[in-house]
């Protein structure tokens, strides 16, 4: 049998482990491109369920707002109707009014559950702004027995004005609930000062504020890895309170106060929220805040867009 050449044994080998290299570059470049098309799928993936996890949340936060708006409305319409007794035919399936002055006339007792519950409905009503006030204990007592008893006085009156067939909010019977109010305004103001009214109305809103907070920014904030402290969320609750002008003197309020920027997507309102909360708050926290307001005058400038001036609006899928 004929040996070989050495030199072509070499080359012989040499062409094997070339071609070994080059199937094994070639698998491992066809594994490359697999990999890197399987991951670009699953980054299109993601991006496009964050993107429509991003829009179902700012469809959610258009739809509370406007869920609160709009329960806020029915219930005042659902009060003014209470009050009006209209003398017509009721529509067919509406809604059956009960007044609380029939239920205290026909059975006395509930006249002291009502009591109860009025008085026990002040601190949801003004949450932990009373307490601001920094009234003696026994101060504090009197003043929620006041406005519990303002809060009754309130239904006899109405009873009495409906008696005497006065149009609600008509300039009689708004005199009738005035004069009903007298004397339990006459010893809040000996607490409070002339300004009870303007006083309470911000201690209203500050609890409106609480309640947002609480139920909002808490969670929003953890969400984004900066949670809150308790002292952190009071002063928040503080800033929004300090920055609103419910009962206070409009005339002072500075123009524009509610325009947005273009530029920043903040209106002088926030930027003063947000002077004022970062005195707590830390740098990540206002940027989560700030992020918050800036997306809310957004939507909001959006959907102003779909309303009508006077027409009620009802937001649907």
């Amino acid at each position: 049998m004929k040996t070989l050449p050495w030199f072509t044994v070499i080359l012989f080998i040499g062409c094997l482990v070339t071609g070994y290299f080059l199937f094994s570059e070639r698998n491992a470049v066809i594994q490359i491109t697999v990999s890197r098309d399987v991951a670009e799928r699953d980054y299109k993936e993601a991006h496009a369920h964050n993107s429509e996890m991003e829009h179902q949340l700012a469809e959610a936060k258009v739809a509370r707002a406007l869920a609160e708006k709009q329960v806020a409305k029915l219930t005042a319409d659902s009060a003014a109707a209470a009050v009006a007794r209209p003398s017509g035919g009721a529509p067919k399936n509406a809604p059956t009014i009960i007044h609380i002055s029939d239920i205290i006339r026909d059975h006395p007792e509930y006249i002291a559950l009502y009591a109860k519950q009025t008085r026990q409905n002040i601190n949801r009503m003004y949450g932990n702004g009373l307490s601001t006030l920094n009234l003696p204990p026994d101060q504090m007592s009197r003043l929620k027995d006041l406005l519990a008893e303002r809060q009754m006085n309130n239904i006899d009156a109405i009873a009495a004005a409906n008696a005497a067939g006065l149009e609600p909010s008509s300039p009689a019977w708004q005199e009738a609930m005035k004069q009903a109010a007298q004397d339990t305004q006459q010893q809040m103001n000996a607490i409070f000062g002339s300004d009870a009214e303007a006083t309470l109305a911000r201690l209203q809103a500050r609890a409106n504020f609480q309640t947002q907070v609480d139920t909002n920014y808490v969670h929003e904030f953890a969400d984004a890895g900066a949670p809150m402290s308790p002292q952190q969320s009071n002063a928040l609750v503080q800033a929004l309170a300090d920055a609103n002008y419910a009962g206070k003197d409009l005339s002072t309020r500075p123009a524009g106060y509610n325009d947005v920027d273009p530029n920043t997507g903040l209106t002088p309102h926030n930027i003063r929220v947000l002077d004022t909360a970062a005195q707590m708050l830390t740098p990540a926290q206002i940027e989560v805040l700030k992020s918050d307001l800036a997306d809310a005058n957004k939507m909001s400038s959006i959907m102003n867009q779909y309303y009508k001036p006077g027409t009620p609006a009802i937001v649907m899928p």
